[in-house]
């Protein structure tokens, strides 16, 4: 008799919630099909894959997937109910899932907003508030050829930081649980206020309706913001501005 041991951790936990929240099908449905020859896991199977990787270990490298799957391969494949081959998960398959989700832009808003009903409708969640940020998140990293084309960028630093690259991170979520219903991430040196109309209508298609309140700071009260909201039946609370003359 051989006997082989294998950590089991908070994997079952991770999955299942992964499964009930209904990832895999989301992804399976929206995103165009891989290649004819593609074998193995779909890209909905690989995402659930790479996102319990990445909530169990706190780590975004893909090239250690595939060392972490082999070594809790038992555990996946019960907790899953999937085969899973050798070479299912290493970085270049899971390299084109993230490639997927990142072009197909229309796919990925309608991923998020048919999960995000899904949440809402399964667990019964109050959908009376939801609130939007947007914040800046500096790195040590060196300035590419063509920074036009990439999010890291120079710009205002709320960390005192303006000799660091930086990108900005937009985060809507529903109270009182902060469940998150919209996220982007967006290049370092534009303004935020642009972009509180766009995430309030995209919030909307998500609870699935418009009576919410919108709360937000002060960069969403511009009367050009407020009045698009107010025109199109939403309602907000959002302190005016210091600066300037905001009716």
């Amino acid at each position: 008799m051989e006997i082989t041991s294998e950590r089991i951790d908070d994997i079952p936990v991770i999955v299942e919630w992964l499964k009930q929240m209904e990832i895999a099908k989301c992804i399976d449905q929206k995103l165009t099909k891989p290649h004819g020859n593609h074998k193995g896991l779909s890209y909905g199977q690989l995402s659930v894959l790479l996102l319990t990787y990445m909530i169990t270990q706190s780590d975004h490298r893909l090239c250690a997937v595939e060392p972490w799957v082999q070594t809790h391969r038992r555990i996946l494949e019960l907790t899953t109910g999937w085969s899973i081959g050798e070479k299912d998960t290493s970085d270049d398959r899971l390299a084109r899932v993230v490639e997927e989700l990142g072009k197909q832009s229309e796919a990925r808003l309608e991923i998020e907003v048919k999960l995000g009903r899904h949440l809402i409708r399964a667990y019964e969640l109050p959908t009376e508030v939801a609130r939007a940020d947007t914040t800046s998140f500096n790195v040590n990293h060196q300035q590419e050829d063509s920074p036009e084309e990439n999010l890291l960028r120079y710009g205002y630093s709320k960390d005192f930081r303006p000799d660091l690259l930086q990108y900005r991170q937009l985060l809507a979520t529903l109270d009182p649980m902060g469940m998150p219903l919209v996220s982007a991430t967006l290049e370092g040196n534009g303004a935020d206020d642009p972009l509180y109309f766009p995430t309030w209508q995209k919030m909307a298609k998500v609870i699935g309706h418009k009576k919410f309140i919108f709360i937000a700071d002060c960069k969403a009260g511009s009367i050009a913001t407020r009045a698009a909201i107010a025109v199109n039946g939403g309602i907000y609370c959002v302190p005016v501005p210091m600066s300037g003359q905001h009716p």
